[in-house]
């Protein structure tokens, strides 16, 4: 104890020492001018005008996708400040502040376009320095540079940082944006996230700012070895997506092709998610946007923030609960005319064959047909609304099959980290009519989020598995994960036998040889189990009008599926027999990738270009020879990229542990000073980045897909100092 207690009063008597000897060095700098530890005399330096406070800014986290592209990342960006005070020290020879206003204003406009009375009204100020405006903030380098060349006086310049997204648009919804929200109050201008995945985590994602300050002198030059105080900023922390990019891509393409295809087509949205493990792997909407441009013309995220009525992809759960509660066999059958609906006494629905006091409404099947009896089979798998009602008669009541939609994950939000601003749907379901067109889909709304939740209890032996999409957020600095993804399964919402029979049925709407909706997706070696839905839109006049939802979930294989893939298209083709290939190019693309051909019993798979999927499979080649490096990466019938001279690779793209598929392009770095300039023709978006961020070398990317063009021929010898420019189509 007596040793502790020295220790401690030691500890005391060092600490009081060296406050006292800063407090003493400050006060000998105020008084007589000299810094006691150099002895420099601080009278030579012309005088301590005053003490200038710098903020040091903190760099906001970054943001990756899966195999480690950064989706959002901080970039060198300068704020223009505008000294327009004569007072302002070190003024002597008056090159220090704005002394013709009117022709600075000029000048500045042209560069920055920005209104030229604007900035005079600014520089006309009776402020010490003023900034100028939105158009003065967050400038690039290089339009920094061409200002200062022009020495306008009293012009100077914040470093600051900006945001920039190298693949955009890419899941521009979900990702996001963030743009600097300035103080007020003297506080620090932060970038802050306004939308997405930059907005939910923004906290996380959001540094704090270090700050320093030291003595300038009556020339307005800092003092050298004078700095008072220094705060070290500590950068925000990083996310890491479960988002994959050849999914993420597919997805993209298909969307775009949908919209493409005509028909009105007015949006069209999707998401696409591991079974299992509720990774989601892709998602986005169409039209997106640029997130650099900010060319915004609607900020809706479709998955999470739009309820609406999705259609007959619905009928699944009324089935489920008909089976799991009624014990419905799909053997069973009904009558498929149309279904007058009566209200019983206790709320429940019957079925009339004539008017009766009690009548409410008529259900009728797509476009009106009936089909006099058939089994529930064919009920589901050609999507029958009469089917769908009739469950609500013979095998669960309208109470209980409600209790089972909110069991289901419905009418609640889905709480995915990250995805902001979740809509919790809407329920309608007061009256007896509106209960029965729930069940298919009309008339109750939903999210996108909660039908891929939904749907997942049939792929798990009846319980649900929760969508995420941030597979880990990281300190930046020091490497600790701070969060972690993770699996995560509710209670039992239905039998396991109930789900395989769902199952079953899926997969039978999907026989080419079968009259179900879905026969027109299917694709040979991959056993499909598929939900199509087409729903009905209200119009501005709160009508039913001729614009549709389509939507179709497919999940795959059909046995023991992995993969769920859920789209919908909005346009005003009211029987949608236009997409279907742009589906099936989408589920071939998810199919590959994940390996789900040639499962047992599946047909034979269809020709396609052979190539083969090593699942975490990038090697850690970094201080590796050449010969080791390109020895491993044939193995695997790569397309190997090496970058510079030298015999041990320096660095690598794909990182380690990365999937990969053969004849991919891998990037080794071999040197470090000069490079070839490479054939980027094919390249894609994400791979022009990949080499940007191998060889620092910037890349000004025109346009989005892939490489068609490239200002430096291949074989050239390029630097840092090389200016780089690419066309994408």
């Amino acid at each position: 104890m007596f040793r502790q207690n020295v220790k401690i009063l030691i500890i005391s008597v060092v600490a009081f020492v060296l406050g006292a000897l800063c407090l003493f060095n400050v006060l000998l700098i105020d008084v007589k001018g000299i810094h006691m530890n150099s002895g420099i005399n601080l009278n030579d330096y012309n005088g301590i005008s005053y003490v200038d406070n710098e903020r040091i800014t903190a760099s906001r986290g970054r943001i990756y996708e899966k195999s480690g592209a950064v989706l959002a990342q901080d970039i060198e960006a300068w704020d223009v400040v505008a000294y327009v005070s004569p007072d302002r020290p070190g003024n002597s020879l008056g090159t220090y502040y704005v002394d013709d206003v009117p022709k600075t204003a000029e000048i500045l406009a042209e560069i920055l376009g920005a209104d030229k009375q604007e900035l005079i009204d600014l520089m006309s100020q009776d402020v010490f320095m003023t900034y100028l405006g939105a158009a003065g903030r967050g400038i690039s380098t290089e339009k920094k540079d061409q200002i200062a060349a022009l020495n306008l006086n009293g012009i100077e310049f914040e470093r600051v940082r900006s945001r920039y997204y190298p693949y955009t648009p890419y899941a521009s919804h979900l990702i996001g944006f963030a743009g600097y929200t300035y103080a007020e109050d003297g506080g620090d201008n932060m970038l802050q996230g306004k939308t997405g995945i930059e907005a939910d985590l923004d906290k996380y994602l959001t540094g704090k700012n270090g700050r320093q300050s030291y003595y300038r002198d009556t020339t307005g030059n800092s003092i050298v070895g004078q700095q008072i105080e220094y705060t070290p900023a500590i950068n925000g922390n990083d996310v890491y997506l479960t988002i994959d990019d050849r999914i993420q891509t597919a997805l993209k393409k298909a969307l775009e092709e949908s919209y493409d295809l005509g028909w009105s087509t007015e949006n069209a949205w999707g998401i696409i998610m591991e079974c299992k493990t509720g990774k989601i792997v892709a998602y986005d909407n169409y039209p997106t946007y640029d997130q650099n441009e900010l060319d915004i013309e609607d900020y809706i995220d479709l998955n999470a923030m739009l309820p609406y009525e999705p259609g007959s992809v619905m009928k699944t759960f009324a089935y489920a609960a008909a089976i799991d509660y009624g014990g419905l066999d799909p053997n069973d059958r009904f009558d498929s005319s149309n279904y007058m609906i009566g209200e019983k006494a206790d709320g429940n629905i019957e079925r009339l064959y004539w008017y009766a006091p009690n009548y409410v409404n008529t259900i009728m099947n797509f476009r009106g047909w009936t089909y006099g009896e058939v089994d529930y089979w064919y009920g589901f798998a050609a999507s029958l609304n009469t089917g769908a009602v009739s469950l609500l008669e013979k095998y669960v009541d309208r109470y209980t099959y409600q209790d089972y939609m909110h069991k289901f994950g419905f009418f609640k939000t889905v709480d995915v980290l990250g995805i902001p601003f979740e809509s919790e749907g809407i329920e309608n379901m007061t009256y007896v009519t509106e209960v029965a067109t729930t069940t298919y889909g009309q008339g109750s709304a939903f999210t996108a989020l909660q039908v891929v939740q939904g749907y997942s209890a049939f792929a798990n032996e009846g319980r649900m598995v929760k969508p995420y999409i941030v597979d880990k957020i990281v300190d930046s600095q020091t490497g600790e994960i701070v969060y972690k993804g993770e699996t995560v399964y509710s209670d039992p919402v239905v039998s396991k036998e109930t789900s395989d029979t769902i199952l079953k049925m899926m997969e039978k709407t999907s026989d080419p040889n079968y009259d179900g909706s879905g026969r027109y997706y299917y694709i040979d070696g991959v056993r499909i189990a598929i939900k199509t839905g087409t729903a009905e839109v209200v119009d501005s006049n709160g009508e039913y009008g001729n614009r549709s939802i389509h939507s179709a979930v497919v999940m795959m294989p059909a046995d023991d599926p992995e993969l769920m893939i859920y789209m919908c298209v909005k346009d005003s083709d009211a029987y949608y027999t236009h997409n279907h290939e742009v589906w099936k190019q989408l589920e071939r693309t998810c199919a590959e990738v994940y390996n789900l051909y040639d499962r047992p019993n599946a047909e034979k798979k269809e020709e396609v270009t052979p190539r083969v999927v090593y699942k975490d499979a990038m090697p850690n080649l970094v201080n590796h020879t050449a010969a080791y490096a390109h020895n491993k990466l044939n193995s695997m019938g790569m397309n190997i990229i090496s970058i510079g001279n030298g015999s041990t690779v320096l660095a690598q793209y794909p990182k380690e542990n990365s999937t990969l598929i053969s004849k991919q392009r891998v990037m080794l770095l071999m040197g470090s000073t000069d490079y070839e300039m490479p054939n980027m023709s094919g390249w894609s978006r994400k791979e022009v980045t990949a080499f940007w961020e191998l060889t620092g070398i910037e890349i000004v990317m025109d346009g989005s897909g892939y490489v068609t063009e490239q200002n430096i021929s291949p074989g050239e010898l390029i630097n840092n100092s090389t200016q780089i420019i690419v066309k994408l189509q």
